[in-house]
């Protein structure tokens, strides 16, 4: 009797389970599906942003403009889960075309408006132009295919509260009347000198793919570890913790602070509190090198993979290579280069859908799933906007690449006295 009612409770048992399950994944592929109808529906826009001739601006303005950008989430459930919308996605890049340097901005099209104001506002003698997609004329990458390519993503050295070297650290907040020319940096020079070293049949592509933040951070509380805290619970942690490494103890044994810490230890807290207070989105950095067979050159690799040195700050935060494209030190780790050949096609392809958090199904191949670089284990990372607005700026006079499309003449409207 007991054995047939055991039977019967773990037959129950293993057919609840299974409901589970399949209601779990059902739960899964309709997300996926209405997200996917979502994102098919969006009307993308790419604009090119072209710079005056002279720009006087620091690269705070673009920062001001950057902060416009800060929110565009789903805000309810019937928008997440049954009309299948996403949090916004903006992609910020520049691409060198043999030489030729281009800033770009490609986002959903109801954002144009707002984007443009705001550029205007900061930049009046900018030029905002609807373009085509400059990728896409190259093809897939394929082993015998007519390209080459080398490339790479990034990812910070430390914890995401700890900034990069950004505008600020090279002076640039100040007033432009305040340094002469020839004394300012910007860090974005060296960016735009190795894009615009190269030539014909060549390209360089550097693409920030960025969206909202979201609370996916892990601190240590008074019970444990508390996941899915936001950055500014992230960045209050960290600076707890520095201040108590600047704890000492005196001759009793006794615990007390130093009341003054070394310049460097309190220009790290400085800089956390202030990135901590200031919109934040997580990102995703690629940047690739492609040629024609013919015209690749393996000696532009060398500067192309150390042109974002310039933000390193060893006390604060590093931009770092996260994953390239270059064979394995032991060749028979990936014979005939298999791994090698995905991971370009996949870098390349990432690019030009402006893939990073959302990926979904092709419709026109049943079953097939595109995966997004953070399930094949990518980790975005938190750029604060002052972050983000030091590596895509439209440079000052400082930086003279001389292939660097600029606008020669100011455009100006008729005086309202002109007599007809």
């Amino acid at each position: 009797m007991q054995s047939s009612f055991l039977a019967v409770a773990i037959n129950e048992l293993g057919v609840f389970v299974a409901l589970v399950v399949l209601v779990a994944m059902a739960w899964k592929l309709w997300v996926t599906y209405v997200n996917t109808l979502y994102l098919r529906s969006i009307e993308w826009v790419m604009l090119e942003v072209v710079p005056p001739k002279e720009v006087f601006k620091s690269p705070q303005a673009m920062e001001l403009v950057l902060n416009a950008l800060y929110g565009g989430d789903a805000t309810n459930w019937f928008l997440k889960y049954w009309k299948g919308e996403l949090g916004q996605v903006y992609s910020l890049e520049i691409a060198s075309i043999e030489g030729k340097i281009h800033f770009y901005v490609r986002f959903h099209k109801k954002f144009r408006k707002v984007f443009e104001a705001q550029l205007y506002a900061q930049y009046p003698q900018a030029e905002v132009k609807e373009v085509a997609d400059y990728t896409a004329g190259v093809p897939e990458f394929t082993k015998d295919g007519p390209i080459s390519l080398f490339g790479y993503t990034m990812k910070l050295a430390k914890d995401d509260p700890y900034p990069i070297k950004t505008y600020v650290d090279f002076g640039l907040d100040r007033a432009v009347g305040s340094l002469e020319e020839a004394e300012r940096i910007d860090p974005i020079t060296p960016v735009l000198e190795t894009m615009g070293s190269i030539g014909i049949g060549e390209q360089i592509w550097v693409q920030i793919i960025m969206q909202k933040e979201i609370n996916r951070h892990t601190i240590k509380g008074e019970k444990g570890e508390e996941k899915g805290k936001s950055s500014k619970d992230k960045a209050k942690a960290v600076i707890k913790e520095l201040k108590e490494k600047l704890k000492i103890k005196d001759k009793e044994g006794k615990v007390s602070t130093v009341d003054r810490p070394s310049k460097g230890e309190q220009a790290v807290l400085e800089a956390i509190e202030r990135h901590m207070n200031k919109p934040g989105f997580d990102c995703g950095i690629r940047v690739i090198y492609l040629a024609d067979k013919e015209h690749f050159s393996g000696n532009t690799i060398g500067a192309f993979t150390a042109m974002f040195r310039q933000f390193t700050s060893e006390d604060l935060n590093t931009l770092k290579i996260a994953s390239i494209t270059k064979p394995p030190d032991e060749p028979w780790k990936d014979l005939g280069n298999r791994k090698l050949n995905k991971k370009k096609k996949y870098i390349l392809a990432d690019y030009k859908d402006r893939a990073y958090f959302y990926g979904g199904f092709d419709f026109k191949k049943i079953g097939h799933y595109f995966s997004t670089p953070i399930e094949r284990g990518e980790k975005p990372m938190l750029l604060s906007t002052e972050e983000i607005a030091t590596l895509w700026h439209l440079p000052g006079r400082v930086a003279e690449t001389p292939t660097f499309t600029r606008i020669e003449s100011k455009k100006a409207e008729p005086p309202a006295n002109l007599p007809i």
